[in-house]
């Protein structure tokens, strides 16, 4: 490579740095707008700040460096629990999101690795269970609304930082996933884990729920601790149950045996006329998960059961003709 080449390729790297630098800039100055619009100061109590940062890419970069930026500008710090995270896919656009829990009013940054777009909103539940509030806004808040308006009210309710991680994994807040925090914190709770045990979660049916099993009990179907089988629904109607949630296997590898439960939740004691009605009317039940979460039957667990509980019936490379 000749010198003229190194220049070049130097010079663009700089370039490129410089950018970035401008870009983070005007980031910053947004927050800086966005604090005085809401007529608040870096620091203040009632203040709750959201973030997709380290999730997503910018301009095909990580993204984490922004997370300081939005500390050091709102006072914001996971350790205070008012800095929150919500996954999207790394192809998203960043949004920093600033909530003011005594006025409900938010303010939206919105930036594609390009432009910057800023807007405050009024979220508070009155204003978003009105007909269509969901459909008339546009960007920055949308397409992230939902995340960030449910997001916002939870914490201002004071939800614990564990349910709060569950809603992050799941990018939103939903009744789902407190059932699933309940259910967790049930098991937990019952059937704790003795030294040399493991836990196995079977998701049948799966909804929601099944997220917070995974970032409560730290199951996963990589670890392949939890596994994925659904019901249709002429499969779930022909159950002596109603409400059937999963089946949950406490299980000793060394021992070669374990105890199984199945677990219903009470959807009827939860269910609510509006979604965000039911979504936080459950939260006040979170500590209380045998209110609603019930044993329908306990069982051993064999090397055999486990297997037929893990494994699906269908496979379905069969209906793809892949199979020999």
């Amino acid at each position: 490579m000749n010198r003229a080449m190194k220049i070049l390729i130097v010079a663009i790297a700089l370039f490129l740095v410089l950018v970035e630098n401008v870009h983070a800039a005007n980031i910053r100055e947004a927050i800086r707008k966005g604090l005085k619009d809401l007529n608040a100061k870096k620091g203040d109590t009632h203040l709750c700040a959201m973030t997709d940062a380290t999730y997503v890419r910018v301009n095909g970069k990580t993204s984490e460096h922004y997370v300081d930026l939005i500390q050091e500008e709102t006072g914001c710090t996971v350790g205070k629990g008012n800095l929150l995270f919500f996954h999207r896919h790394m192809n998203h656009p960043l949004k920093i999101a600033i909530f003011r829990k005594d006025t409900k009013e938010c303010v939206v940054i919105g930036y594609n690795g390009q432009q910057t777009q800023t807007k405050k909103y009024n979220i508070s539940l009155e204003a978003c269970s009105e007909p269509g509030f969901w459909k008339k806004v546009g960007p920055p808040l949308a397409p992230d609304a939902f995340t960030i308006a449910t997001f916002a009210h939870a914490w201002a309710l004071g939800a614990p930082q564990d349910f709060l991680k569950c809603a992050e994994f799941h990018n939103h807040l939903c009744a789902g996933i407190a059932s699933g925090y309940m259910m967790a914190r049930f098991i937990m709770s019952k059937y704790p884990l003795q030294k040399g045990e493991s836990y196995t979660w079977v998701a049948s049916p799966v909804f929601c729920k099944d997220d917070a099993m995974q970032i409560l009990l730290d199951v996963t179907p990589g670890k392949k601790s939890l596994y994925v089988e659904g019901l249709t629904e002429s499969q779930k109607e022909n159950l002596k149950f109603e409400n059937t949630a999963g089946v949950l296997a406490v299980w000793n590898k060394k021992e070669s045996k374990g105890n199984g439960v199945v677990l219903e939740f009470n959807w009827e004691k939860a269910r609510r006329k509006d979604k965000l009605q039911m979504i936080f009317g459950m939260l006040p039940y979170l500590e209380r998960p045998d209110e609603f979460v019930r044993v329908v039957k306990e069982f051993e667990v064999t090397p055999q059961m486990l297997e037929r509980l893990t494994t699906a019936e269908t496979n379905p490379y069969k209906w793809l003709d892949l199979t020999k």
